[in-house]
């Protein structure tokens, strides 16, 4: 499912990669530190389903995703990420 984040303005990664669950999993000195900076526009990080590499859906602001995992988040629903959701859908909805 595709999703809006807010990358670091100081790394560029996802915000979440400053978490510190996250540290582990990358060698970016920023992420790791967990300070962060958020950009607050966010960005469509787009996914494709196989096979045929169509575009998969847009989680909608505030949707639990993986809930009952380790990977468990939830999407961001800031005004901005609302916004660029109803702009790309062409729907309001929130989780």
């Amino acid at each position: 499912m595709s999703v809006l984040v807010h990358l670091c303005r100081g790394c560029g990664h996802h915000g979440d990669w400053h978490l510190p669950r996250n540290a582990g999993y990358t060698g970016c000195q920023c992420c790791r530190a967990g300070a962060v900076e958020l950009d607050p526009m966010p960005v469509l990080q787009e996914t494709f389903a196989m096979p045929g590499w169509s575009p998969e859906p847009l989680w909608a602001p505030g949707t639990a995703r993986n809930p009952g995992t380790m990977h468990a988040s939830t999407t961001c629903s800031c005004d901005a990420c609302t916004a660029a959701f109803e702009a790309l859908t062409g729907r309001a909805e929130a989780g």
